[in-house]
This record gives C-alpha cells, sequence and structure tokens, in this order.
C-alpha cells in the first residue's frame, strides 16, 4: 500500500499544447476529457519519425494498440484504430506526437 501511494506523489501534471490551447492535464485525469472541458478538438495524430526514438512510453499508454514500433525506432500511429483520446500527448516527453 505504501508503494502506491508513493507512486501517486510522484505523478505530476502534464501540459500539452492543442491547437494553440495550452491545456494543464492533472495527475489521473483523462486528456480527452480536459480537451473536451477545454472546446478543444483532438486532431488526427502521427508519429515524427525526427523526433521519436523509440522509448515505447506512447504504446503503453494506448488503449487501441494503434501505436506500434520497435524499442529504439521510430514508431507509428495507425489511423484506423486511433480514437483521438490523446493519451499518447502527455506520455510523449519528447514532443514526437503531432498533428497528422
Amino acid at each position: 500500500m505504501e508503494r502506491m501511494a508513493e507512486a501517486k506523489k510522484q505523478q505530476k501534471e502534464v501540459v500539452i499544447t492543442l491547437n494553440g490551447v495550452e491545456l494543464v492535464i492533472p495527475p489521473g485525469a483523462r486528456v480527452k476529457d480536459v480537451a473536451a472541458a477545454a472546446g478543444v478538438e483532438i486532431p488526427a495524430l502521427k508519429v515524427d519519425p525526427e523526433k521519436c526514438k523509440g522509448c515505447q512510453m506512447c504504446t503503453k499508454a494506448c488503449e487501441t494498440g494503434a501505436i506500434s514500433g520497435n524499442k529504439k525506432e521510430p514508431h507509428s500511429i495507425d489511423q484506423a484504430l486511433c480514437i483521438r483520446c490523446g493519451e499518447c500527448l502527455a506520455k510523449c516527453k519528447l514532443g514526437a506526437i503531432v498533428p497528422a
């Protein structure tokens, strides 16, 4: 139980920019919910291969399995599977997830 409490303490808010609007995503909040509350639509997304280092944080965050790629290689997003939830945006520390 202590480990879970400690892990929750370490979570920090994440700031992302969508359509020119800066959104602050509090720990535990869903990107799509914060975006909807701000009246911001999440656009179709893609991975910028110049920025992506293949860390796989986005693949772990993707609930539909729309993001794929080998470790340490640029990933890609299958638009047919992507539901535009934006969770990958919040997880990517390199800014490699960009509007398609």
